[in-house]
């Protein structure tokens, strides 16, 4: 059986600008320690970014008030499994609280890019990281990545839907 994944990144802006959430691994599940975005796997029958919205809820209590996929897509080798899985990204835009942690994480940092870029523990997720400034910069590229997450659970939209109008 194929596993497959999905990393979200939250973002906000505040006041000194954007800010970065990540995640501590808790001790007692796989990767403990690392410093990441949301991640998760993708369940059958479900979109790469509808799995996205479904583990930002699961893993912080977030809801975006703007859902993007970012230009790239992660790859890992997986020696335990002897796997190379790839990874879909995308960046939640949400609001500058406290996550509701669930069982999988036991801490949490809201960080500038600087920072983020430090702490964060993988390559992929730098790369990703440092992507995030530069989409919102682009007006054109960002209304192509925008996803209208009005169709989450409502099956996948049409090539024609993903864009929200505004």
């Amino acid at each position: 059986m194929i596993k497959k994944f999905i990393d979200v990144y939250p973002f906000t802006h505040s006041e000194n600008g954007l800010r970065f959430l990540l995640l501590n691994r808790a001790p007692d599940n796989s990767y403990p320690g690392i410093w990441q975005p949301v991640a998760g796997k993708i369940r059958p029958g479900e979109t790469a970014w509808e799995a996205g919205l479904r583990e930002l809820q699961e893993e912080t209590g977030f809801t975006p008030k703007q859902f993007y996929t970012l230009d790239h897509v992660s790859s890992y080798y997986l020696h335990r499994t002897d796997e190379i899985i790839h990874v879909p990204a995308f960046m939640a835009e949400v609001d500058y609280i406290d996550p509701d942690l669930n069982h999988e994480h036991n801490a949490f940092q809201w960080l500038f890019l600087e920072e983020a870029l430090e702490l964060a523990s993988w390559h992929p997720y730098r790369k990703s990281l440092e992507a995030i400034p530069r989409l919102l910069e682009t007006g054109p590229a960002l209304k192509l990545a925008q996803i209208d997450i009005s169709m989450a659970g409502n099956g996948s939209p049409d090539k024609n839907s993903n864009v929200r109008n505004k």
